[in-house]
């Protein structure tokens, strides 16, 4: 894991100093992109949460899971384990 961010910081770095070599007219299209990234990324998080919202089959199952969870119907780990 600390190898992960640490390139990540490294990758970081190397598109700041990128940034401050472009020339400043420039730099609005850089912006941009940016923003077209970020809008690209919201866009299929939005259609993960929303594949996962429109499965019925899903949905229920978690719907009965709550409900499990609130009428204490649970089982412990070590329960689930005990004779395995």
């Amino acid at each position: 894991m600390f190898g992960v961010i640490a390139m990540d910081n490294v990758l970081k770095e190397k598109v700041k100093l990128m940034i401050d070599e472009i020339p400043e007219d420039r730099i609005t299209e850089v912006i941009d992109f940016i923003e077209f990234i970020k809008q690209k990324e919201e866009k299929e998080e939005n259609e993960a949460t929303d594949e996962i919202l429109n499965d019925k089959n899903l949905m229920a199952s978690l719907k009965r899971g709550l409900e499990d969870i609130e009428k204490g119907n649970i089982y412990s780990f070590e329960d689930v384990f005990k004779n395995v």
